[in-house]
């Protein structure tokens, strides 16, 4: 069971910083192995498609998108807040190292510490790795190897606390925050070009939006495996209706897609409802 709950936190964990990534599998007793090769799967996906195509979507950085650090100190009198915006604040490091802002990533690293201590991780985020971080800015693959490695010991750190619930938390933080960004900018891009070369630059960013239903369902049975509290129901049942969205709106879309014999248009606007819906959850995340 311990090694089990060991892997689930590090599966959860190792991935926070990506834009989405996937959990367990169906229980702590089953298919570990299953969900180490899940989680590899997306995480391959998710790596090396989601920061490329912001860029090449000509997608401007953008510092509003990203949670501030002005709010920190309000997240750190409640585990359940600090663990899920420390899931938040790892996304943002990604979405700022992706676009080579690393002083403000190393910013944010450092402000970090103060929600690893309430979640229990203060020896995965310390001086030490803060440094290392600092002395490989001018690498991008290097950082994310850091992030990486803070997010692996999180996930070994929780495992022996049998804090489960703060890694399902952190994942959840992280799953949310990705779908906020990525749905942010599809909405706010410019709109001063024809609208037809706009819904065909931003074409492959709304559908890897609507592929993260598997990575979605993934984090759900991760949530549903961890001891039960109401923290991880109450987020639970947010999330659910995010996967109402998936599951009627959307899945006709994936069957047009399926089905496409190349008249077939993915318009951004077909991400309206799920973008307004993970934004009020993010908001009532970072609130």
């Amino acid at each position: 069971m311990k090694s089990n709950q060991l892997k689930l936190a590090s599966i959860a964990l190792s991935g926070a910083f990506l834009i989405s990534s996937c959990g367990g599998g169906a229980s702590k007793e089953e298919s570990t192995t299953d969900a180490s090769s899940e989680f590899e799967a997306a995480k391959e996906q998710v790596a090396a498609e989601v920061p490329y195509l912001l860029m090449s979507a000509g997608a401007d950085f953008n510092p509003e998108i990203i949670n501030s650090l002005d709010k920190i100190n309000d997240y750190q009198s409640e585990q359940s807040k600090a663990a899920l915006n420390l899931g938040v604040y790892a996304t943002d490091i990604g979405y700022l190292t992706s676009y080579d802002k690393s002083e403000m990533a190393l910013d944010y690293m450092g402000e970090c510490q103060k929600l690893a201590a309430p979640v229990g991780v203060a020896e995965a985020i310390d001086y030490g790795m803060i440094q290392r971080f600092e002395s490989n800015m001018e690498n991008k693959d290097s950082l994310s190897a850091v992030i990486n490695e803070v997010m692996q010991k999180s996930g070994e750190r929780l495992s022996e606390l049998d804090e489960l619930n703060s890694a399902a938390l952190l994942l959840a933080g992280s799953w949310v925050e990705g779908v906020y960004i990525s749905t942010t900018i599809v909405n706010t891009y410019p709109d001063d070009i024809p609208e037809e070369a706009r819904t065909l630059i931003l074409e492959p960013l709304v559908k890897i939006v609507i592929d993260q239903k598997k990575s979605l369902e993934d984090l759900m049975q991760t949530m549903r495996d961890v001891p039960e509290s109401e923290d991880v129901n109450g987020m639970l049942a947010e999330l659910d209706k995010v996967k109402a969205i998936y599951d009627g709106e959307l899945a006709e879309v994936e069957k047009q897609i399926a089905e496409n014999t190349g008249g077939f248009v993915l318009k951004p606007s077909t991400l309206d409802n799920l973008a307004a819906e993970v934004t009020r959850i993010r908001t009532s995340i970072v609130q």
